[in-house]
């Protein structure tokens, strides 16, 4: 078994979260879906502020082995409008 952490970032934050034991590293790769899925459940609103995630699956060594990139784009039919501030004629 060796150790795998899990490292979340946003624009803002850095979330380390608890490492474990594993078999392999499939099983890490599969975990590291499990918990960002998770964090997107307990998450959501957060997801639209920070817009862009990423997950760090490394091991004990601090070598990346996989990395999960999560954006959320807001498009232009949301966006608000700005005013341009010209008089019209």
């Amino acid at each position: 078994m060796a150790h795998y952490n899990f490292e979340v970032r946003t624009e803002t934050h850095v979330l380390h979260t608890q490492g474990m034991e594993l078999a392999t590293n499939d099983a890490a790769r599969v975990e590291s879906a499990k918990r960002i899925g998770a964090l997107i459940l307990d998450h959501a609103a957060e997801l639209w502020v920070d817009e862009h995630w990423h997950m760090d699956v490394t091991n004990e060594d601090g070598l990346i082995l996989y990395t999960i990139y999560l954006a959320a784009i807001k498009a232009a039919a949301t966006a608000p409008i700005a005013p341009t501030g010209l008089a019209k004629p």
